[in-house]
Protein backbone atom coordinates (compact mmCIF):
# COMPACT_ATOMS: atom_id res chain seq x y z
CA UNK A 1 0.00 0.00 0.00
CA UNK A 2 1.08 3.79 -0.46
CA UNK A 3 0.31 6.48 1.25
CA UNK A 4 -1.61 8.34 -1.31
CA UNK A 5 -4.44 5.68 -0.83
CA UNK A 6 -5.10 5.91 2.60
CA UNK A 7 -7.07 9.68 2.36
CA UNK A 8 -9.65 7.90 0.32
CA UNK A 9 -9.94 4.54 2.07
CA UNK A 10 -10.62 7.00 5.30
CA UNK A 11 -12.99 8.45 3.68
CA UNK A 12 -15.00 6.16 2.07
CA UNK A 13 -14.78 4.28 5.78
CA UNK A 14 -16.27 7.49 7.20
CA UNK A 15 -19.66 7.17 4.86
CA UNK A 16 -19.87 3.64 5.19
CA UNK A 17 -18.51 1.61 7.91
CA UNK A 18 -17.33 -0.95 6.41
CA UNK A 19 -14.36 -2.28 4.75
CA UNK A 20 -12.70 -5.18 2.93
CA UNK A 21 -8.97 -5.77 3.69
CA UNK A 22 -7.24 -8.04 1.53
CA UNK A 23 -3.75 -9.94 2.39
CA UNK A 24 -1.36 -11.61 0.18
CA UNK A 25 1.82 -11.15 -2.27
CA UNK A 26 1.91 -9.88 -5.55
CA UNK A 27 -0.99 -11.67 -6.27
CA UNK A 28 -3.17 -9.38 -4.22
CA UNK A 29 -1.84 -6.35 -4.85
CA UNK A 30 -2.18 -7.39 -8.49
CA UNK A 31 0.76 -6.99 -10.67
CA UNK A 32 0.20 -7.45 -14.50
CA UNK A 33 -3.30 -6.87 -13.77
CA UNK A 34 -3.26 -4.28 -16.70
CA UNK A 35 -5.89 -2.99 -18.79
CA UNK A 36 -6.54 -5.67 -21.60
CA UNK A 37 -6.63 -3.31 -24.23
CA UNK A 38 -3.07 -2.40 -23.48
CA UNK A 39 -1.75 -5.63 -23.77
CA UNK A 40 -3.53 -6.41 -26.94
CA UNK A 41 -2.91 -2.66 -28.64
CA UNK A 42 1.33 -2.46 -27.93
CA UNK A 43 4.16 -4.70 -27.06
CA UNK A 44 5.73 -5.95 -23.84
CA UNK A 45 8.71 -6.76 -22.42
CA UNK A 46 9.41 -9.93 -19.88
CA UNK A 47 12.38 -8.59 -17.64
CA UNK A 48 12.59 -11.93 -15.85
CA UNK A 49 10.55 -13.30 -13.32
CA UNK A 50 9.55 -11.28 -9.71
CA UNK A 51 9.86 -7.91 -12.27
CA UNK A 52 6.86 -6.13 -13.52
CA UNK A 53 6.42 -6.31 -17.13
CA UNK A 54 7.71 -3.37 -19.74
CA UNK A 55 5.74 -1.62 -21.87
CA UNK A 56 7.51 -0.68 -25.22
CA UNK A 57 7.10 2.50 -26.24
CA UNK A 58 9.05 5.66 -27.18
CA UNK A 59 8.68 8.95 -24.88
CA UNK A 60 5.48 10.29 -27.49
CA UNK A 61 3.63 7.62 -26.52
CA UNK A 62 4.20 7.52 -22.89
CA UNK A 63 2.99 10.82 -22.84
CA UNK A 64 -0.09 9.51 -25.03
CA UNK A 65 -0.65 6.62 -22.46
CA UNK A 66 -0.45 8.66 -19.50
CA UNK A 67 -2.58 11.78 -21.09
CA UNK A 68 -5.23 8.70 -21.46
CA UNK A 69 -5.46 7.02 -18.44
CA UNK A 70 -5.59 9.27 -15.42
CA UNK A 71 -4.12 6.40 -13.35
CA UNK A 72 -1.13 5.45 -15.02
CA UNK A 73 2.10 7.92 -14.18
CA UNK A 74 5.29 8.60 -15.39
CA UNK A 75 8.46 6.23 -14.08
CA UNK A 76 12.00 7.01 -15.17
CA UNK A 77 12.89 3.54 -15.58
CA UNK A 78 9.66 1.91 -17.09
CA UNK A 79 8.79 5.03 -18.57
CA UNK A 80 5.18 4.44 -17.36
CA UNK A 81 4.68 3.52 -13.57
CA UNK A 82 1.31 0.96 -14.04
CA UNK A 83 0.95 0.48 -10.14
CA UNK A 84 -2.18 2.35 -9.76
CA UNK A 85 -4.11 0.73 -12.66
CA UNK A 86 -3.19 -2.76 -11.01
CA UNK A 87 -4.85 -1.27 -8.09
CA UNK A 88 -7.49 -0.61 -10.11
CA UNK A 89 -7.89 -4.10 -11.13
CA UNK A 90 -7.10 -5.72 -8.08
CA UNK A 91 -10.06 -8.13 -7.33
CA UNK A 92 -10.37 -6.04 -4.05
CA UNK A 93 -11.10 -3.10 -5.55
CA UNK A 94 -13.59 -4.49 -8.36
CA UNK A 95 -14.90 -6.82 -5.47
CA UNK A 96 -16.03 -3.18 -3.36
CA UNK A 97 -16.69 -1.06 -6.11
CA UNK A 98 -18.28 -3.08 -8.94
CA UNK A 99 -20.09 -5.81 -7.00
CA UNK A 100 -20.39 -4.35 -3.59
CA UNK A 101 -20.90 -0.68 -5.89
CA UNK A 102 -18.97 1.09 -3.16
CA UNK A 103 -20.57 -0.32 0.15
CA UNK A 104 -16.68 -1.02 1.08
CA UNK A 105 -14.11 0.54 1.27
CA UNK A 106 -11.14 -1.44 -0.22
CA UNK A 107 -8.05 -1.77 1.68
CA UNK A 108 -5.52 -3.64 -0.74
CA UNK A 109 -2.24 -4.88 1.93
CA UNK A 110 -0.61 -6.76 -1.01
CA UNK A 111 2.87 -6.64 -1.31
CA UNK A 112 4.61 -8.21 -3.99
CA UNK A 113 7.06 -10.28 -3.54
CA UNK A 114 6.70 -11.01 -0.04
CA UNK A 115 5.14 -14.15 2.21
CA UNK A 116 2.76 -14.36 4.70
CA UNK A 117 4.75 -13.55 7.71
CA UNK A 118 4.83 -10.10 5.87
CA UNK A 119 1.01 -9.29 5.04
CA UNK A 120 -0.70 -10.83 8.18
CA UNK A 121 2.04 -7.95 9.96
CA UNK A 122 0.74 -5.38 7.83
CA UNK A 123 -2.53 -5.02 9.54
CA UNK A 124 -0.44 -3.44 12.83
CA UNK A 125 1.92 -1.11 10.54
CA UNK A 126 -1.28 1.00 8.75
CA UNK A 127 -2.53 3.12 11.82
CA UNK A 128 -3.51 5.93 9.64
CA UNK A 129 -6.06 3.55 8.39
CA UNK A 130 -9.04 4.60 10.61
CA UNK A 131 -9.38 0.61 11.75
CA UNK A 132 -11.49 1.90 14.79
CA UNK A 133 -14.77 3.42 12.38
CA UNK A 134 -14.79 0.23 10.79
CA UNK A 135 -18.49 -1.50 11.89
CA UNK A 136 -18.08 -4.34 9.32
CA UNK A 137 -14.82 -5.55 8.20
CA UNK A 138 -13.90 -9.29 5.89
CA UNK A 139 -10.64 -10.24 5.42
CA UNK A 140 -9.99 -12.17 2.32
CA UNK A 141 -6.66 -13.38 2.72
CA UNK A 142 -4.89 -15.22 -0.44
CA UNK A 143 -1.64 -17.05 1.20
CA UNK A 144 1.39 -16.89 -0.84
CA UNK A 145 3.91 -19.92 -0.74
CA UNK A 146 4.55 -21.68 1.99
CA UNK A 147 8.35 -21.75 1.76
CA UNK A 148 8.29 -17.99 1.80
CA UNK A 149 9.59 -16.53 4.78
CA UNK A 150 10.01 -12.66 5.86
CA UNK A 151 11.91 -10.22 7.68
CA UNK A 152 11.82 -6.69 8.34
CA UNK A 153 13.50 -4.54 5.70
CA UNK A 154 14.96 -1.71 7.62
CA UNK A 155 15.23 0.87 4.97
CA UNK A 156 11.58 0.82 5.81
CA UNK A 157 9.94 2.36 2.66
CA UNK A 158 6.71 3.45 2.01
CA UNK A 159 5.53 0.26 0.70
CA UNK A 160 7.98 -2.50 0.87
CA UNK A 161 8.76 -2.81 4.77
CA UNK A 162 9.85 -6.10 3.77
CA UNK A 163 12.02 -8.93 2.69
CA UNK A 164 11.33 -12.45 1.86
CA UNK A 165 13.85 -15.52 1.43
CA UNK A 166 13.03 -18.84 -0.15
CA UNK A 167 14.33 -21.70 0.54
CA UNK A 168 16.96 -21.96 -2.36
CA UNK A 169 20.93 -22.27 -2.79
CA UNK A 170 22.45 -19.04 -3.83
CA UNK A 171 26.31 -19.52 -5.48
CA UNK A 172 27.51 -16.16 -5.36
CA UNK A 173 26.15 -14.09 -2.57
CA UNK A 174 26.34 -10.46 -3.49
CA UNK A 175 25.62 -8.81 -0.08
CA UNK A 176 25.50 -9.78 3.24
CA UNK A 177 21.84 -10.74 3.31
CA UNK A 178 21.69 -13.16 1.12
CA UNK A 179 24.25 -15.62 3.66
CA UNK A 180 20.63 -16.11 4.85
CA UNK A 181 19.38 -17.66 2.19
CA UNK A 182 22.10 -20.37 2.54
CA UNK A 183 20.65 -20.68 6.52
CA UNK A 184 17.37 -20.83 5.59
CA UNK A 185 17.90 -23.82 2.91
CA UNK A 186 20.30 -25.82 5.25
CA UNK A 187 19.38 -25.09 8.66
CA UNK A 188 15.77 -24.17 8.69
CA UNK A 189 13.25 -24.66 5.77
CA UNK A 190 11.69 -28.06 5.74
CA UNK A 191 7.89 -28.76 4.56
CA UNK A 192 7.03 -29.11 8.44
CA UNK A 193 8.98 -25.87 9.20
CA UNK A 194 6.79 -23.75 6.72
CA UNK A 195 3.42 -25.55 7.76
CA UNK A 196 3.76 -24.88 10.87
CA UNK A 197 5.14 -21.52 10.26
CA UNK A 198 1.62 -20.70 8.36
CA UNK A 199 -0.25 -21.87 11.07
CA UNK A 200 1.81 -19.87 13.76
CA UNK A 201 0.68 -17.01 11.46
CA UNK A 202 -2.84 -17.68 10.95
CA UNK A 203 -3.48 -17.89 14.63
CA UNK A 204 -2.24 -14.23 14.28
CA UNK A 205 -4.71 -13.63 11.86
CA UNK A 206 -7.48 -15.12 13.75
CA UNK A 207 -6.77 -12.97 16.91
CA UNK A 208 -6.75 -10.25 14.23
CA UNK A 209 -10.26 -10.93 13.33
CA UNK A 210 -12.04 -11.93 16.78
CA UNK A 211 -10.70 -8.83 17.72
CA UNK A 212 -12.42 -6.86 15.16
CA UNK A 213 -15.34 -9.14 14.75
CA UNK A 214 -14.16 -9.46 11.18
CA UNK A 215 -15.52 -12.45 8.67
CA UNK A 216 -12.40 -14.12 6.93
CA UNK A 217 -12.16 -16.05 3.59
CA UNK A 218 -9.25 -17.90 2.56
CA UNK A 219 -7.95 -18.75 -0.63
CA UNK A 220 -4.70 -19.92 -1.63
CA UNK A 221 -2.92 -17.65 -4.44
CA UNK A 222 -1.08 -20.91 -6.17
CA UNK A 223 -0.03 -22.93 -3.68
CA UNK A 224 -2.26 -25.74 -3.59
CA UNK A 225 -0.50 -27.33 -0.40
CA UNK A 226 -3.04 -25.92 1.97
CA UNK A 227 -5.00 -28.54 2.48
CA UNK A 228 -5.89 -30.69 5.72
CA UNK A 229 -4.43 -34.00 4.51
CA UNK A 230 -1.45 -32.72 3.21
CA UNK A 231 -0.61 -30.78 6.81
CA UNK A 232 -1.21 -33.90 8.66
CA UNK A 233 0.92 -35.76 6.18
CA UNK A 234 4.33 -32.98 6.85
CA UNK A 235 3.54 -32.55 10.18
CA UNK A 236 3.53 -36.26 10.79
CA UNK A 237 7.67 -36.38 10.24
CA UNK A 238 9.96 -36.14 13.18
CA UNK A 239 13.16 -33.81 11.24
CA UNK A 240 16.84 -33.87 12.09
CA UNK A 241 19.72 -32.39 10.45
CA UNK A 242 23.29 -33.16 10.00
CA UNK A 243 26.07 -30.97 10.35
CA UNK A 244 25.80 -29.85 6.72
CA UNK A 245 21.88 -29.46 6.97
CA UNK A 246 20.62 -32.59 5.32
CA UNK A 247 17.46 -33.18 6.29
CA UNK A 248 16.48 -36.25 7.94
CA UNK A 249 12.83 -37.41 8.26
CA UNK A 250 11.30 -40.09 10.67
CA UNK A 251 7.70 -40.95 9.88
CA UNK A 252 5.19 -41.38 12.91
CA UNK A 253 1.96 -41.76 12.28
CA UNK A 254 0.91 -41.01 15.98
CA UNK A 255 2.55 -38.96 18.41
CA UNK A 256 5.00 -37.24 17.65
CA UNK A 257 8.51 -35.92 19.99
CA UNK A 258 6.94 -34.30 23.27
CA UNK A 259 3.90 -35.49 22.93
CA UNK A 260 2.67 -33.42 19.96
CA UNK A 261 -0.02 -34.56 17.84
CA UNK A 262 0.35 -33.46 14.29
CA UNK A 263 -3.41 -33.82 13.39
CA UNK A 264 -4.26 -31.53 16.78
CA UNK A 265 -1.73 -29.29 15.29
CA UNK A 266 -3.31 -29.23 11.67
CA UNK A 267 -6.88 -28.23 13.36
CA UNK A 268 -5.45 -25.22 13.91
CA UNK A 269 -5.68 -23.86 10.67
CA UNK A 270 -9.11 -22.72 10.30
CA UNK A 271 -10.58 -25.00 7.57
CA UNK A 272 -14.04 -24.09 7.61
CA UNK A 273 -13.11 -20.63 5.86
CA UNK A 274 -11.17 -22.03 2.80
CA UNK A 275 -12.78 -20.96 -0.17
CA UNK A 276 -12.47 -22.51 -3.98
CA UNK A 277 -14.09 -20.16 -6.43
CA UNK A 278 -15.95 -22.03 -8.83
CA UNK A 279 -14.53 -25.52 -7.02
CA UNK A 280 -10.97 -24.19 -7.89
CA UNK A 281 -8.35 -24.74 -4.91
CA UNK A 282 -6.48 -21.74 -5.93
CA UNK A 283 -6.72 -18.09 -7.55
CA UNK A 284 -4.32 -19.03 -10.46
CA UNK A 285 -6.33 -22.30 -10.80
CA UNK A 286 -9.36 -20.46 -11.27
CA UNK A 287 -8.12 -18.19 -13.75
CA UNK A 288 -6.43 -20.94 -15.85
CA UNK A 289 -9.47 -22.71 -16.14
CA UNK A 290 -11.00 -20.13 -18.04
CA UNK A 291 -8.04 -21.03 -21.39
CA UNK A 292 -10.30 -23.36 -23.51
CA UNK A 293 -7.28 -23.95 -25.52
CA UNK A 294 -5.29 -25.16 -22.71
CA UNK A 295 -6.01 -28.58 -22.43
CA UNK A 296 -4.18 -29.58 -19.01
CA UNK A 297 -4.93 -26.55 -16.34
CA UNK A 298 -3.58 -28.21 -13.78
CA UNK A 299 -0.19 -27.46 -15.31
CA UNK A 300 1.82 -25.13 -13.54
CA UNK A 301 1.41 -21.81 -14.64
CA UNK A 302 5.24 -20.49 -14.55
CA UNK A 303 5.15 -22.50 -17.81
CA UNK A 304 3.62 -18.87 -18.90
CA UNK A 305 6.51 -16.98 -18.03
CA UNK A 306 7.17 -14.81 -21.01
CA UNK A 307 4.29 -16.02 -23.01
CA UNK A 308 0.98 -14.73 -21.97
CA UNK A 309 -2.01 -17.26 -21.84
CA UNK A 310 -4.17 -17.25 -25.23
CA UNK A 311 -6.68 -15.09 -23.44
CA UNK A 312 -4.81 -13.78 -21.48
CA UNK A 313 -6.46 -15.22 -17.87
CA UNK A 314 -2.48 -14.96 -17.33
CA UNK A 315 -0.24 -12.51 -17.49
CA UNK A 316 3.59 -12.68 -19.04
CA UNK A 317 5.17 -12.73 -15.60
CA UNK A 318 2.40 -15.53 -13.86
CA UNK A 319 0.34 -13.66 -12.59
CA UNK A 320 -3.65 -13.10 -13.20
CA UNK A 321 -4.89 -10.99 -15.75
CA UNK A 322 -7.43 -7.99 -14.98
CA UNK A 323 -10.33 -10.15 -15.77
CA UNK A 324 -9.30 -13.50 -14.18
CA UNK A 325 -9.30 -10.33 -10.83
CA UNK A 326 -12.40 -9.52 -12.28
CA UNK A 327 -13.90 -13.02 -11.60
CA UNK A 328 -12.70 -13.71 -8.45
CA UNK A 329 -14.50 -10.50 -7.17
CA UNK A 330 -17.49 -11.69 -8.47
CA UNK A 331 -17.12 -14.80 -6.96
CA UNK A 332 -15.92 -13.68 -4.11
CA UNK A 333 -19.41 -11.48 -3.75
CA UNK A 334 -21.47 -14.81 -4.35
CA UNK A 335 -19.33 -16.05 -1.61
CA UNK A 336 -20.12 -13.70 1.03
CA UNK A 337 -23.75 -12.94 -0.32
CA UNK A 338 -24.17 -16.90 0.76
CA UNK A 339 -22.91 -16.16 4.66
Amino acid sequence: MYNRQIPKINETISKTGKAIVALGCSFVQAQGAIDDALFENYEWEYLGMGHPLRIKVDKKQAEELIKKYPELRPDPDHKINFVDMEYKNSFVNVLCKKYFEGEYAPINLGIRGCGNRATIKELYFRPEINWDKIKELIVIYVPSGIERFDFVNDAWEEHFHWKAMWPNPVETPSNCREHLWEGYNKGLYSEKFGIIEQIGHMQELLNFCKLKNAKLIVTPGFDRRYDKEYFEGELSYVITRDMNGTLKEKHFPGLLQHGNNHKNLAELWPWDTMFCPKGHKTFIDLSMSQEPSIADKSDFFFQFLGNRTPNGWVTACAHPGAKAHDYFAKALHERILEK
